[in-house]
């Protein structure tokens, strides 16, 4: 019995990672067409409509928005409505956390943040976190506090984390990936397949 229970769980936690993952690109994939079709259905009739569609037609109108959005009128046509959406209650603050997050994960755009080992003074303790700002000067006067920095901190197991404002010189640079450091950190820095930590 004892050896049915072993080869069942190795042969479990084998799978379950690529079974997770297939699921959760499934589930997007699903998504993504059950809203193109919604969307698709109010100018081309239901009975042409092809199993897939959705999909490729997302994609074609995201590929052609990026090939023409550095062009001056959408440029213009797309602050336009950026501009309505930040006077919105609410919606606004919603957007400008969006909208700063996938900044930072557009491609090609230069990542200022860092990843850093910070040590509390008088303590054993040690924590990574990623350096978000290197200076508080341009906050409010009431956060603003010189030779201060800002480091995220993220959370295991969850997507959530704390941010602190504390002394420059508890913060020590490593040469870590931003990449590297968050698989590790959301994984609460279990050895697996990856012996050596991706550097930059």
């Amino acid at each position: 019995m004892k050896h049915i229970t072993t080869t069942f769980f190795k042969g479990l936690f084998t799978l379950l990672p690529l079974m997770l993952s297939i699921y959760v690109f499934i589930w997007f994939l699903s998504s993504v067409e059950s809203f193109a079709r919604d969307a698709i259905s109010l100018f081309w009739p239901a009975s042409w409509y092809l199993p897939g569609m959705g999909v490729a037609v997302c994609f074609l109108l995201i590929y052609g928005f990026g090939a023409v959005v550095d062009q001056p009128l959408t440029r213009w046509m797309f602050n336009l409505v950026e501009g309505l959406f930040r006077e919105l209650p609410v919606v606004k603050s919603v957007y400008v956390a969006l909208k700063d997050f996938t900044e930072y994960l557009k491609p090609g755009k230069a990542k200022s943040n860092q990843v850093v080992l910070v040590r509390w003074p008088g303590q054993a303790v040690e924590m990574v976190g990623l350096m978000t700002r290197e200076h508080l000067r341009d906050l409010p006067p009431a956060v603003t506090k010189e030779g201060k920095v800002a480091v995220y901190f993220p959370m295991s197991y969850q997507f959530g984390g704390c941010t602190l404002f504390i002394p420059r010189d508890w913060v020590h640079p490593t040469n870590l990936s931003v990449e590297a450091a968050m698989r590790s950190i959301i994984t609460a820095w279990l050895p697996g397949e990856d012996k050596k930590l991706e550097q930059v």
